[in-house]
């Protein structure tokens, strides 16, 4: 009898075939890391354990792969005008992957409207499909602004490509975004694709270092998301009861921290302006005392990378810290 392959680590699933390891709280696995601790010594690890001096760097070469398994048959066929969503959590590498393998695939990307003009009463140009090539859509958070005039270009986005009017085309949304898009325009979506949350097993197999315990508690506070377990990689220290020390809550979080780490998941980033924008309820003092807070704790900071570089978001490792906070205070949260 021929032994059972091993489960690929890279998995791409519809959403409702989406699992996620046993999830506690972030408090319960710091406090059964520390007790792990106590007990673990060499004798219990294995010599091959790999330790890790910084945070790991996700290499998406095969989840790409993957995607490309999952998706030709629909990208080459010609009779197929289809629509292909792919919902990518945050830091997770879904978003990444996916708008690699459109590239490679030669897809045309869709402009994205420019965020500053989303709430003038102006006209706004219209979302454009190039129905002659699948297209892209490279990130669905990025076209509207939780405002009362900010969803005009996301709503008028769903009206033409649900309508069967835009050609074919693959929508990458984050989230964050697609659960409150869900909630205020009830999309009748149900094919919504993402990568499989990953296991103790499933995060070895991409190389996070060795050590069922660490691995489990890993996959445990990363909620399976690969970004997440390798932005807490660089703590695998032996013995070390800091392996899964977190960024601290603000002692002063208040409403208004609440609100201020829920728009920048929902939207993927803001800047500071248009943060202000979304959250009338905060105090322009208020909402930059709030950002220094949170940055402070490393909570938050501003993106790397030039398209994006006055926006503020939530980083990897102080995702699980305030993923659990909005849950706390009964925010509507992501699926994952």
């Amino acid at each position: 009898m021929m032994a059972e392959a091993p489960k690929k680590a890279w998995q791409w699933v519809t959403v409702n075939e989406f699992e996620r390891p046993a999830v506690p709280t972030v408090i319960t696995v710091k406090k059964w890391w520390q007790h792990f601790t106590h007990w673990l010594s060499s004798e219990h690890e294995s010599d091959e354990q790999n330790e890790h001096e910084n945070a790991y760097e996700l290499n998406l070469d095969t989840a790409i792969k993957e995607l490309d398994s999952a998706f030709s048959s629909w990208l080459k066929d010609k009779d197929d005008n289809s629509l292909r969503w792919v919902i990518a959590p945050p830091h997770s590498g879904v978003a990444e992957a996916a708008q690699q393998w459109a590239k490679q695939n030669g897809m045309s990307t869709m402009k994205l409207p420019d965020r500053d003009t989303l709430c003038q009463s102006n006209d706004l140009p219209s979302p454009k499909f190039t129905k002659t090539k699948v297209w892209l859509m490279p990130q669905l958070a990025h076209t509207f602004l939780r405002q009362t005039n900010g969803l005009r270009w996301t709503r008028e986005f769903f009206t033409k490509a649900l309508a069967g009017d835009a050609g074919k085309g693959l929508i990458v949304c984050d989230s964050w975004a697609w659960a409150f898009l869900e909630k205020v325009w009830p999309v009748p979506v149900s094919d919504l694709w993402t990568l499989q949350g990953l296991d103790d097993q499933a995060l070895e197999q991409i190389g996070l270092a060795r050590g069922e315990g660490r691995l489990r508690a890993l996959a445990a506070l990363s909620r399976g998301n690969p970004g997440i377990a390798a932005a807490y990689s660089d703590r695998y220290h032996r013995n070390s009861d800091k392996a899964f020390e977190t960024p601290q809550l603000p002692h002063e979080a208040s409403d208004a921290t609440a609100f201020v780490c829920y728009a920048l998941l929902v939207h993927k980033g803001l800047t500071t302006e248009q943060l202000a924008q979304t959250l009338p309820i905060v105090s322009g003092s208020q909402l930059q005392v709030q950002l220094q807070l949170l940055q402070q704790q490393s909570l938050i900071t501003k993106h790397d990378d030039k398209a994006l570089s006055q926006s503020w978001y939530v980083t990897a490792r102080g995702y699980p810290v305030v993923r659990d906070f909005l849950a706390s205070r009964g925010f509507w949260l992501d699926k994952f």
